[in-house]
């Protein structure tokens, strides 16, 4: 009986691919998809941040000082407090690319709270710097 160090090599070879190899190449996919998930998300997030900025300046601006002048006491009433929220969630929605909003579907429990919470952040923030 001769033994073939070409059959043992290879048979050796193979073990060691599929013991070592294999389960390393299936954690770097796994590594991958976890890293790309993650930058899609802060990339979607950093959209929405800087839309919901531009969207409450842009109402600000445009609609609530407006409000403002027509109100006897300066101050906007209930209605007109929701109707300006409802307008900025649907100039937010329009504005926000589909991508993003997908991402960030996957990712939130309630898209109307987080939509809400991220535009009065912004509106905060404003009054804040002004």
């Amino acid at each position: 009986m001769t033994i073939d160090f070409t059959e043992i090599v290879i048979a050796v070879i193979g073990l060691v691919f599929s013991a070592v190899l294999i389960p390393l190449i299936k954690a770097a996919f796994t590594w991958l998809k976890g890293k790309t998930q993650n930058e899609a998300l802060i990339a979607a997030l950093t959209e929405a941040e800087t839309i919901a900025g531009n969207v409450v300046a842009s109402l600000q601006a445009t609609v609530v000082n407006g409000l403002k002048e027509k109100s006897a006491d300066g101050k906007l009433s209930a209605d007109d407090i929701k109707a300006v929220s409802e307008k900025a969630a649907t100039m937010f929605l329009s504005d926000l690319s589909s991508q993003s909003l997908a991402v960030i579907q996957e990712n939130a429990d309630d898209i109307t709270a987080y939509i809400k919470n991220l535009i009065e952040a912004k509106l905060a923030e404003l009054k804040t710097n002004a």
